[in-house]
């Protein structure tokens, strides 16, 4: 079967029930029937560029659906090989799906340059379709001033960022690390700010998963800077907003620490606990429960981590349906994610003792869910801002003690870290 309209039916069910495409990937029968590489590359290339393909298939004619069915899809799709793997693919073999787009459009799209579509637009705009980023979002963060500009953040996006692997400091060092590593198929190298993660330089196929997960973690940059920003405090340690596990599961590698693991729903809770069995983390006591009513006692707790759900903008690299789901939910979302962030991160810090730490980070990168919330929790809830060290991201331009992680100076996905201390 082609990968085409396989690709096509997966992304059609992404945006009708938004889940992740790496989880359809991971399951549906269909993506069985085609190499798994190259379905996951084909699928990832159209989301990263859904509105730039949308905006050529106009431009060379097309009038019929885009998105919203499988044949809106399959118009996206076969515009992705015709733009960007002309040479790979063929003309001969895009004439096969003629009755989708039409002859004609297809071979406009065989010859065309991307710079004559968007010179149809300007400013903010232009931003948005060419890289395929909602409007309200690229006027979002052109708000944070990033460094080197806006357009460099946005085309990281769309760029490829390392993986990154921490491994247990208690079972092996570095250098141990890398030679295991390499012998089932990965070279990689220590990262230079946090002393249990390497950045994979390249992987053989199926190397990851050989990975004994008694040591070794495939983690995101920006989430295994909490624990190290967090450190090893006075126990026991809360964990809220805890799945699916990756950051209670390194404060334990990193510091033995007993924990509460807070986690509203049951199914993500359960993967949670598979991961940390896999892990040999023992420590947690798993509780499903709401992060802004936790069931624990006032001053029961040496410390905490809060990670609360939010927009998820830092991810859009990672997980580029992310940008259906932004699109969907309008600006809006923000909002309503800052109210529930303020009053869990408000709740969770009557939990911790006095002189205990509050580690509060997320994957998005709007001030309103980031410094705007902990700015007003320490305003009104007896916190102080502490350094969040040790960086690997920039100082934020509302609060130096703050830090952010932009995907174009951290080589990871976007987020933001702050460190409370309770007084």
């Amino acid at each position: 079967m082609d990968v085409e309209p396989i690709c096509a039916t997966l992304l059609e069910i992404v945006e009708r029930r938004m889940v992740a495409l790496r989880m359809l990937l991971e399951e549906h029968p269909l993506s069985k029937k085609a190499p798994r590489a190259l379905l996951h590359m084909l699928c990832i290339g159209v989301l990263r560029n859904y509105r730039l393909l949308e905006a050529a298939l106009r431009y060379c004619g097309y009038d019929g659906p885009v998105r919203g069915s499988r044949r809106g899809w399959l118009s996206l799709v076969i515009a992705y090989e015709a733009i960007f793997r002309r040479k790979l693919v063929g003309f001969d073999k895009l004439l096969r799906y003629e009755n989708v787009v039409g002859s004609d459009v297809l071979k406009c799209l065989s010859k065309l340059e991307l710079d004559d579509v968007l010179k149809q637009y300007s400013g903010d705009e232009r931003l948005s379709v060419k890289y395929s980023v909602p409007l309200w979002v690229v006027r979002k963060l052109k708000e944070l001033q990033p460094p080197s500009g806006v357009e460099n953040l946005l085309r990281a996006f769309n760029e490829r960022i390392p993986q990154w692997i921490r491994f247990n400091k208690n079972v092996i060092d570095s250098r141990e690390a890398v030679k295991r590593l390499a012998s089932i198929g990965i070279e990689a190298e220590p990262d230079p700010v946090l002393d249990d993660l390497l950045m994979i330089k390249s992987v053989a196929s199926g190397s990851l998963a050989k990975l004994d997960p008694r040591m070794f973690y495939v983690q995101d940059r920006s989430a295994a800077l909490v624990a190290h920003v967090l450190g090893c405090q006075p126990q026991p340690l809360g964990d809220f907003f805890s799945a699916p596990g990756g950051k209670v599961g390194h404060v334990v590698w990193r510091c033995l620490t007993p924990s509460v693991s807070i986690e509203i729903s049951r199914r993500r809770l359960a993967s949670e606990q598979r991961l940390l069995k896999q892990q040999q983390v023992w420590c947690p006591v798993l509780v499903e429960a709401d992060a802004r009513k936790p069931p624990l006692r006032r001053e029961s707790l040496g410390a905490a981590i809060v990670d609360p759900d939010c927009s998820s903008i830092g991810r859009i690299g990672h997980s580029p349906e992310t940008r259906l789901f932004l699109e969907k939910t309008g600006p809006s979302i923000v909002y309503r994610l800052a109210r529930l962030q303020k009053r869990a991160l408000a709740a969770i810090v009557e939990l911790v003792k006095r002189g205990g730490t509050i580690v509060y980070s997320t994957c998005t990168l709007t001030f309103e869910e980031n410094e705007h919330v902990v700015k007003w929790v320490a305003d009104n809830y007896g916190v102080e801002i502490v350094e969040a060290k040790p960086w690997i991201g920039v100082p934020s331009p509302l609060d130096g003690r703050m830090q952010r992680i932009y995907p174009h100076t951290s080589k990871c996905s976007g987020g933001f870290v702050a460190k409370l201390l309770k007084v």
